[in-house]
């Protein structure tokens, strides 16, 4: 059923991103990589929060954001944190290496919520099973205590060093059968795609006079590969999201107490 969910998410997220995408808020300015926009963080765990993922951003080219938000305006966490990363652009043009933590805070009659989203390139690393073995063991204990820094951190430090290979962990829950069903599907789910968006294309031109090519748009479900995510960036400041894609990998959690 997980399988079947995460496909189901992607043929949904493509469909109407642009219809939803409005809602999702631009990311600060100048363009840095901890987005706080509900204050978890004090300005020196802001500040060193921000100083590891640039260090890693220039190191590997690899961006992972840290985004809080007060209010998640009706959306499933998951949907959001997937929307949220595809409008930034988060990671690499080509490498599609970038991952996106998005903590909505826990208060008085509400739960917590947190996200950790995938781009396609990061996905084969950070594996859904892989994300919520992070989740609950280096992100939730500390939520619950309401230190966002430290579970922030934590995770942070997993995540850098299961995608530099230092870290291994546990077997995911996945059977290789589901891989070749996966690509059937997922094949399916495509081709409804292209012909759902030939369709409206057509229909544009015959209300149009205008000349040229049709210029239809292909939408990215099937990630490039070549070249890894890593590969070095240039320092100096960090410039924001370079335009990588997501397609609706990753895990969450929630908490209350």
């Amino acid at each position: 059923m997980k399988l079947f969910s995460g496909l189901i998410f992607a043929l949904f997220f493509f469909v109407h991103i642009n219809i939803y995408g409005q809602n999702i808020p631009d990311p600060m300015f100048p363009p840095r990589l901890v987005n706080d926009f509900a204050r978890i963080y004090t300005d020196a765990e802001r500040n060193l929060l921000e100083q590891m993922l640039e260090s890693y951003n220039d190191t590997t080219s690899t961006q992972i954001y840290v985004v809080s938000l007060s209010d998640l305006e009706g959306y499933d966490i998951a949907d959001y944190a997937a929307r949220l990363g595809e409008k930034w652009g988060i990671g690499q043009k080509g490498k599609d290496n970038g991952a996106v933590i998005l903590i909505k805070p826990k208060t008085s009659d509400s739960r917590g919520n947190v996200f950790i989203a995938t781009g396609y390139g990061l996905e084969p690393f950070l594996t859904d099973g892989r994300i919520g073995q992070i989740l609950d063991n280096y992100m939730i204990p500390y939520l619950r205590k309401n230190d966002y820094y430290g579970g922030t951190k934590a995770t942070v430090e997993v995540m850098i060093k299961l995608l530099s290979g230092e870290f291994k962990a546990d077997k995911d829950n996945y059977q290789e059968g589901d891989s070749v069903f996966s690509w059937i599907f997922t094949l399916v789910l495509f081709i409804l795609i292209i012909y759902i968006i030939s369709k409206n294309n057509r229909r544009n031109d015959d209300d149009s006079d205008s000349s040229g090519g049709r210029g239809g748009w292909i939408p990215p479900f099937f990630p490039t590969r070549g070249g890894g995510f890593g590969g070095g960036s240039s320092s100096g400041g960090f410039g924001g999201g370079g335009g990588g894609r997501f397609g609706g990998g990753g895990a969450g959690r929630s908490w209350f107490s």
